[in-house]
C-alpha cells in the first residue's frame, strides 16, 4: 500500500512539472489527454466496477460542456462555479435516468444509453437555450496564451487526480463493495439486501459528475461547442477502447489506457497518414488478445505475456 502511493505522488508530481518543459502545442495535446483519461476513468465506475457497460457516457460529457456555456454566457459565472455546477448536472441526470434504465440488462441497457445520448443530442439541437446547431461561445480566458495552456492542462489534471482519489476511497466503501458484488453476481447481491438499483444509480451519477467536469474543460478551452462533437457516440467508444486497454476494473488501467491509446494515435497519424488506423487497431487488437485484463496488469507484473498465455486465453474463454 505504501509502495502505492509513493509511485502515485511521484506519477502526480512528474505530470505537475510537465508544463515547465512542453511547448504549447504539446501541452495541448497533453492536456486532451488528460480529458480522456477523465472520461475512461469516470466509464470504469459504471463500466468496470459495476459491470454495465454503457455506450451513452458522452451524454453527460455533453450536457457539462453546454451548462457551462449556459452558466458563464446567461448566468454570467466564473468558470469554477460553472465547473461545478456542469459536474452537478451530469450527476443529477446520471441518477434520475439511471433509476429506470439501470433495470435494464446487457445489451438492453447498452442499447438504452445509446438512444439516451442521441435523443438528449437531438433535443439539444431543438432548445432555445442551447442555441440549436448554430453553436454557443464561451468566454475568452483573460489569461495570456502560456497561462492559458497551462490553466487547462493543470485544471484537466487536478479533476482526474480528484476523480482517481474518489474511485480509491469508493472502493474502499459499502458502496464500492455492493458495485463490485452486483457486478460479479447481481442476483445474490441482491438477495442479500444490497439496493442494487440504488447503488447502480449512484455509481451512474459518479460517473456522470466527472464527465460534467471534463465537457466544462472541453468548452471553455475551445471557445465553441455545437451538439455534434460534444454528443459524439465514437467518443464514448473511444473511451470504453481506453478503459479496456489499459484494464477495466483497476483504478490506474484507463488513465494509462488513455496515454498509450492517445500518444499512439497521435505518432501513428503523424507516420502514417492514410492507414494509421490499420496499424492502430492491429495493436489494440494483439493487446487485448495477448493481455485480456489490460496493460496495467503487465505492468503490474500479475499477468504472463507470451504465446502460451495466449492460447491458454483463448481455451479458457472458448475463442
Amino acid at each position: 500500500m505504501k509502495k502505492s502511493f509513493i509511485v502515485s505522488g511521484v506519477v502526480v508530481a512528474v505530470a505537475a512539472a510537465l508544463p515547465f518543459f512542453l511547448g504549447n502545442f504539446t501541452l495541448r495535446s497533453a492536456t486532451d489527454i488528460l480529458i480522456f483519461a477523465i472520461l475512461a476513468s469516470s466509464w470504469n465506475i459504471i463500466g468496470g466496477y459495476t459491470g454495465y457497460a454503457s455506450f451513452g457516457n458522452i451524454v453527460f460529457f455533453g450536457l457539462g460542456a453546454y451548462a457551462a456555456a449556459i452558466c458563464m454566457n446567461n448566468l454570467g459565472l466564473g468558470f469554477f462555479p460553472a465547473l461545478l455546477l456542469s459536474g452537478l448536472v451530469g450527476a443529477a441526470f446520471g441518477y434520475l435516468t439511471g433509476l429506470p434504465i439501470l433495470r435494464l440488462r446487457g445489451h438492453y441497457f447498452a442499447i438504452a444509453t445509446l438512444g439516451l445520448a442521441e435523443a438528449t443530442k437531438a433535443l439539444v439541437q431543438n432548445l432555445g437555450i442551447t442555441e440549436g446547431n448554430s453553436g454557443m461561445y464561451l468566454p475568452i480566458p483573460s489569461l495570456g496564451i502560456d497561462a492559458s495552456y497551462r490553466f487547462f492542462y493543470y485544471t484537466s489534471l487536478g479533476v482526474l487526480v480528484i476523480l482517481l482519489l474518489a474511485t480509491w476511497l469508493l472502493l474502499r466503501s459499502k458502496l464500492g463493495y455492493g458495485l463490485i458484488a452486483i457486478r460479479e453476481d447481481e442476483d445474490a447481491a441482491n438477495s442479500v439486501g444490497i439496493n442494487t438499483t440504488l447503488f447502480k444509480s449512484t455509481a451512474f451519477s459518479l460517473s456522470g459528475l466527472f464527465s460534467g467536469f471534463a465537457g466544462a474543460i472541453y468548452a471553455y478551452q475551445q471557445g465553441f461547442i455545437k451538439p455534434e462533437p460534444v454528443f459524439t457516440v465514437a467518443s464514448t467508444v473511444k473511451m470504453i477502447v481506453m478503459a479496456v486497454f489499459g484494464g477495466i476494473g483497476s483504478l490506474w488501467g484507463p488513465t494509462i489506457g488513455a496515454v498509450i491509446i492517445e500518444v499512439l494515435s497521435n505518432v501513428l497519424s503523424a507516420h502514417f497518414l492514410v492507414i494509421h488506423t490499420i496499424f492502430f487497431g492491429t495493436i489494440v487488437i494483439l493487446v487485448i488478445l495477448f493481455a485480456p485484463k489490460g496493460v496495467s496488469d503487465i505492468f503490474r507484473g500479475r499477468r504472463k505475456v507470451g504465446v502460451a498465455y495466449f492460447l491458454e486465453n483463448i481455451r479458457k474463454n472458448k475463442v
